[in-house]
């Protein structure tokens, strides 16, 4: 079973955006698994939490050797602000990860895969 990690390194998701997209992975993707982050649901001003909350997240997400890939929740600059750090926290576990995102996160992502 394949397993996905979601986290949100820019903006928040909603509940309900999660639990939509949970019901319909479950529904279309029977050999998927999705562990949505709780950091995903923080708030603080524009962002997912405060940078630490963030960095934090998508580095638990990207270590853990039983993910297979990381999934930003959302776009946004938010990425850009962890980029550097959340990249020099990378263990081993991270390297073979696909890791998909859109928007800002596409900084980061650049980082990821060069």
């Amino acid at each position: 079973m394949a397993r996905i990690a979601v986290c949100a390194p820019s903006t928040p998701i909603t509940r309900e955006d999660a639990d939509r997209v949970l019901a319909l992975a479950a529904a279309e993707f029977s050999g998927l698994m999705l562990d949505i982050h709780p950091q995903c649901f923080a708030s603080q001003g524009h962002f997912a939490g405060s940078e630490e909350e963030r960095l934090s997240a998508f580095v638990e997400c990207a270590n853990d050797p039983q993910v297979d890939a990381v999934w930003f929740a959302r776009g946004g600059y938010g990425a850009c602000r962890i980029a550097e750090d959340a990249l020099a926290g990378l263990t081993h576990a991270a390297q073979d990860k696909l890791f998909l995102g859109y928007s800002d996160a596409g900084y980061m992502l650049g980082g990821l895969y060069r």
